[in-house]
C-alpha cells in the first residue's frame, strides 16, 4: 500500500466515525411554571434515552431562573438515529407525594448533526403528550454533544491484565519445554 492509499484510508476512517453516546449538559431553565410554595419550585430534570437514565440534583426554592449546569453521558441505543432524548422539568413534592410535572422536551437524534460543534440551546418545554394544554411552561437551556468511547478502562485493564498473564503462562510454558 503506497502512502498516499494509506493517508486516504486514515482519513476516511477518522471521518466516517460513528458515535457510541451522547454528552447532555442541562444548563438553566427560565420561567418555569411554580408549582411550589410561594411561586418557587425544588425544580430538577430527568434525561432518558432509550433505557438509560439521569437526574440532575434538587435546586430547592428556586424561582424564575434555575442553574443546574450537570452533564452526563448515555449511550445510544440500538435504534440509532430514531431515537430520542427526553428531558422532562419536575417539582420535588414533599414525601409520600409524586413529584409534579412542570414540562418536556423531546430532541430527536435524527435531528442533530453530530459533525457539528456542540452549542447551547433553548429549547421550549411542552406539556405531557395527547393533551392540549397551551401553558407556557419556560424552557430549558441543554447542549448535546456526541461523543465515540471505546472499551471503559476498567475493562482495558483487565484485558492488559489476561495478556500479561497469557504471555508469563507461555513464557512459563516455554521455559518447561526448553530445559
Amino acid at each position: 500500500m503506497t502512502r498516499k492509499n494509506w493517508l486516504t484510508l486514515r482519513c476516511i476512517q477518522f471521518t466516517m466515525w460513528s458515535p457510541t453516546h451522547v454528552l447532555v449538559t442541562v444548563h438553566r431553565a427560565r420561567n418555569l411554571i411554580a408549582k411550589g410554595k410561594n411561586g418557587t419550585n425544588d425544580a430538577f430534570v430527568t434525561i432518558g434515552l432509550g433505557k438509560s437514565k439521569f437526574r440532575t440534583s434538587v435546586k430547592y426554592n428556586s424561582s424564575d431562573i434555575v442553574e443546574w449546569h450537570e452533564e452526563c453521558e448515555l449511550p445510544i441505543p440500538k435504534q440509532g438515529n430514531t431515537a430520542q432524548i427526553v428531558l422532562t422539568a419536575l417539582h420535588r413534592s414533599s414525601v409520600g407525594i409524586a413529584d409534579e410535572f412542570l414540562g418536556m422536551v423531546s430532541i430527536l437524534l435524527s435531528d442533530l448533526d453530530f459533525y457539528e460543534r456542540p452549542k447551547n440551546r433553548w429549547y421550549k418545554l411542552e406539556n405531557k403528550p395527547g393533551k392540549d394544554n397551551n401553558k407556557v411552561r419556560g424552557e430549558l437551556e441543554v447542549k448535546v454533544a456526541f461523543s465515540v468511547v471505546a472499551l471503559d478502562d476498567a475493562a482495558k485493564k483487565e484485558k492488559h491484565k489476561a495478556s500479561l498473564g497469557q504471555l508469563s503462562h507461555m513464557a512459563h510454558s516455554v521455559g518447561e519445554f526448553v530445559t
